[in-house]
């Protein structure tokens, strides 16, 4: 059987958490705090990394970034 994933990436997630965060949803937010945890620990680490990438992964982080970015109205 064939399935459609439909998790949202990093950046559309952080389009929900924004828009719940603005909205004053403060249970929904609450909610989400280990995702979010978990989204800057991902960030923190990337940073430890980075400099040890070659140039073709530096590309695929920007293009990812760029992506993500544009997603969030950036």
């Amino acid at each position: 059987m064939k399935t459609i994933d439909l998790t949202p990436t990093w950046g559309e997630w952080g389009n929900i958490y924004a828009r719940l965060a603005e909205s004053g949803e403060r249970n929904a937010v609450k909610a989400l705090r280990q995702d979010l945890a978990r989204a800057m620990a991902s960030c923190q680490a990337l940073q430890a990394i980075k400099a040890t990438l070659n140039d073709a992964q530096l590309a695929v982080v920007a293009k990812t970034l760029t992506e993500e970015l544009t997603k969030q109205g950036f």
